[in-house]
């Protein structure tokens, strides 16, 4: 039986025994007192299996967060053995495209905005009304929104977009 069929005829043995009305206990009945311990013992068992179950859900869940944990930590060691590498890659190559038969290490330009003075650059954007380039509540700089502003010639105070490279394996 389920859980939900066991506690329904539970329900339905008391509606027997008991007069709703009054209260009073219609008839002890040895037959209906053996089913109801039954009941009672099947609806135990059901909630002990449900216990059980969700313990090794638990476990399971606990170990599984712990190999999450372990995998997190490996990647991060992974991702910055590439990074090394990588690094070596570029000081060798010295910023020039070079076919490596398995691989080529290539370049590009890239560009990004280094804000020197956030409190000088929020209060140019917001005096100036560019709202699209600064965060609230804590003010803070869009750089991606200042970036356009800045290639667009305008100046804005405390930002500049500094020219860079990034290196790529393929």
């Amino acid at each position: 039986m389920k859980l939900y069929e066991v506690n329904h005829a539970i329900e339905e043995i008391f509606d027997a025994l008991v007069d709703t009305d009054t209260g009073e206990i219609l008839m002890e009945s040895d037959e209906l007192s053996a089913k109801l311990d039954a009941l009672l013992m099947e609806r135990q068992q059901i909630l002990e299996y449900l216990a059980k179950l969700v313990l090794n859900t638990r476990s399971d869940a606990a170990a599984l967060k712990e190999e999450e944990t372990r995998l997190k930590k490996r990647r991060e060691r992974l991702a910055k053995k590439e990074e090394q590498l990588m690094a070596v890659l570029d000081r060798e190559c010295g910023g020039e495209k070079t076919d490596l038969g398995v691989a080529t290490v290539s370049y590009r330009k890239t560009s990004r905005v280094e804000v020197a003075d956030a409190a000088k650059a929020v209060r140019w954007l917001k005096r100036n009304k560019h709202t699209d380039c600064y965060r609230i509540p804590s003010p803070e700089v869009a750089k991606t929104e200042v970036k356009k502003l800045i290639n667009t010639g305008i100046k804005v105070p405390g930002c500049a977009v500094v020219e860079d490279r990034s290196c790529s394996l393929k």
